[in-house]
């Protein structure tokens, strides 16, 4: 299998560049939003559990919600 790979041209070492960049950012942005997740002193433990799970089970989608919506709710 990694023999085929000298038998991809340059637009296919283009889309695996891509897509690998694409994956570093996506694990780099549910990283930082994991960590705020374990800051946020503002959350319950159900909400930060909550929150984790959604960034874990949905990396992309969990993340941006995080940083668009959770980390400015104050649940006082």
């Amino acid at each position: 299998m990694v023999s085929d790979m000298g038998n991809v041209g340059e637009n296919g070492w283009v889309g695996i560049v891509v897509a690998l960049v694409a994956s570093v950012i996506v694990l780099a942005l549910s990283l930082v939003a994991m960590i705020q997740i374990g800051r946020a002193a503002h959350l319950c433990p159900t909400v930060r559990t909550n929150w984790a799970l959604a960034v874990l089970l949905a990396p992309l989608f969990g993340a941006t919600a995080w940083f668009a919506v959770g980390n400015r709710l104050r649940l006082d």
